[in-house]
């Protein structure tokens, strides 16, 4: 009996220890995993259109407003029940599709799908004072597009900090559109929009609502969204995801402003577009840019 347990003992506590080597092995293994690789910690928005050394923009960042923004519409629906319940209202219904961040590497993408249904859009711009990014704040007005302001640098830390902060950078950008397209427009969107809370940062708690009233003080409306594409929910939005979000949030809407985005990485915004256009006009709606006088909807009124 003593022979025969000797063997067994060894034969166990060699089970033990490797099934302990296999653990420590799996575990360093799943901690590398979930290290972000340092050359992918960037700012979302970072363009091969703008100067600096800009870093992927693949990145998800949990600290960016717009990088969270979650669908919060009506109950999913299956995209084919929207199609047959364009109301008799219909031909009153206007959809105002909104492009932040760019111009980017998908800017032209975006321009020839929009070309190609013959419709209009509006491109909510960061600064981009590069010759690629000025021919393309060109090449949006010429196709009959219409620019807002987005700010120059989209930087939280730096626009957020007083309303004297925020208008020097929009200032800057009015001041590079103006010297490329020849005006500076009187439309504007918040980064993050006009409710986020990333600006107390800097600002502290309630800092919008004096910034968004000299905005209005200095002549310009800003405009937030009604509609979320979720394109900016994650690095990468599913395709039909993007599409389903739209299509969902508008119904039962006569006006919408869908927010999308204008991101060399995002490149499922690009496939989705035309369908959700599809989808949009047989739902009834037409397709129109945004003035200072459009139909407005915004999250937080100074």
């Amino acid at each position: 009996m003593g022979k025969l347990a000797r063997p067994f003992t060894i034969h166990v506590t060699w089970i033990m220890v490797s099934l302990c080597l296999a653990g420590c092995t799996s575990t360093k293994l799943h901690s590398q995993s979930q290290e972000v690789p340092k050359e992918l910690k960037s700012n979302p928005i970072s363009s091969p259109f703008t100067k600096g050394t800009a870093q992927p923009e693949s990145y998800f960042d949990p600290s960016i407003v717009e990088t969270q923004q979650r669908y919060t519409g009506p109950r999913r629906l299956k995209i084919k029940e929207t199609e047959t319940q364009a109301s008799a209202s219909s031909s009153h219904k206007t959809a105002y599709l909104t492009f932040d961040d760019g111009p980017s590497g998908s800017t032209k993408k975006i321009l020839s799908i929009l070309k190609s249904f013959q419709i209009p859009a509006t491109f909510f711009v960061v600064g981009s004072d590069t010759s690629e990014g000025r021919s393309l704040y060109k090449q949006i007005v010429a196709e009959g597009h219409a620019l807002g302001n987005h700010t120059y640098s989209h930087d939280y830390n730096r626009i957020y900090k007083s309303p004297e902060a925020f208008m020097k950078d929009v200032h800057k950008l009015d001041q590079l559109l103006e010297q490329t397209v020849g005006y500076h427009p009187d439309i504007l969107r918040f980064p993050g929009g006009v409710n986020n809370h990333l600006s107390w940062k800097s600002g502290g708690k309630g800092i919008m609502t004096p910034i968004a009233r000299v905005v209005k003080e200095e002549g310009y409306q800003y405009f937030d969204w009604n509609v979320s594409s979720t394109d900016a929910a994650a690095p990468v939005q599913d395709r039909d995801m993007i599409i389903d979000a739209v299509v969902s949030a508008s119904r039962g809407k006569q006006s919408i402003i869908v927010l999308m985005h204008d991101n060399t990485f995002k490149t499922t915004t690009v496939e989705a577009l035309p369908i959700v256009i599809q989808k949009l006009q047989a739902a009834g709606f037409h397709f129109e840019k945004l003035t200072k006088s459009s139909f407005t909807f915004q999250f937080l009124k100074p």
